[in-house]
């Protein structure tokens, strides 16, 4: 019997956007090593950081030196999160938002999207408004409100980027994606839009608490990301369509892991085009 993979270096000390990407490149490579469905969202999330990286580079943001700061200590949550999974007792526990993703890594069910989104859902509407709210907190929250949206559309432009460029390994997802885009009714937008007016509306209400009741409100915000979560991968049965969606692309959707992260890692090098409204 083989052994269990070993568990990937803890990431800490990440300083700048090359090293968030460089530290992402090593969960993609512990992915591929281990067959694990862990490197799904690190893939999407390698997209994503090159692109805030261009983003910023072409001067899209108010402030591109602040944002490089802010996107890496946005980052930082996600290593925290991963460190605290491989390596408990000598970091933080996940919060259970990660936790559910991370559990639901071991099913063979839910189909690539369903893992990317799971990652999104907990990143962005848990890890996001934190974030923003420890970054710039007081009256600098407020300055921060224009490029915190423009780097959310520069995020939402890549998963929809990701997910039309996925048909090699997903052909079903692909044409989903092109009828829905077709009939105007495809929502990854909304979804994003969604979760950032909600992270917005968290980060402003931490910042107007007093610090020592913090805690307390992001364990009951943690609580109700994950159970959204949950949802993501178990949607509810009067969401019929969404099933009838999931199982077609599960029907044909590439079931080799190793070889799908090859492929999205490949996608991955290089950004969609980048928006930076929503």
């Amino acid at each position: 019997m083989p052994s269990p993979p070993t568990s990937p270096a803890p990431i800490t000390g990440v300083t700048t956007l090359d090293g968030v990407v460089d530290a992402i490149d090593s969960v993609i490579r512990w992915s591929i090593e281990s067959s694990s469905r862990m490197g799904y969202f690190a893939t999407l999330y390698k997209r994503i950081t090159i692109a805030v990286r261009a983003a910023v580079a072409e001067g899209a943001f108010e402030d591109g030196p602040r944002m490089q700061q802010f996107d890496v200590a946005f980052a930082t949550r996600y290593f925290d999160a991963l460190n605290g999974h491989f390596h408990p007792g000598r970091f933080p526990k996940p919060t259970r938002s990660w936790q559910v993703t991370f559990d639901a890594l071991a099913r063979p069910e839910p189909i690539i999207l369903q893992h990317m989104l799971a990652g999104v859902n907990a990143h962005i509407d848990l890890d996001l408004g934190i974030s923003a709210q420890q970054f710039a907190p007081g009256v600098k929250l407020r300055r921060l409100h224009e490029d915190f949206n423009r780097i959310n559309a520069v995020l939402a432009s890549q998963i929809n980027g990701v997910v039309d460029d996925i048909n090699e390994i997903s052909p079903a997802l692909a044409d989903v994606y092109r009828v829905l885009a077709q009939n105007e009714v495809f929502l990854i937008n909304q979804v994003v839009r969604t979760s950032r007016d909600s992270a917005w509306r968290f980060a402003t209400r931490l910042n107007l608490q007093p610090g020592f009741t913090r805690p307390a409100s992001i364990w009951l915000h943690d609580r109700k990301v994950a159970t959204q979560t949950d949802l993501i991968y178990d949607p509810p049965g009067l969401v019929g369509l969404i099933e009838t969606l999931v199982r077609a692309v599960a029907a044909r959707e590439s079931r080799d892991v190793v070889e799908n992260i090859r492929v999205l890692d490949l996608i991955a090098s290089r950004a969609a085009p980048i928006r930076t409204t929503l």
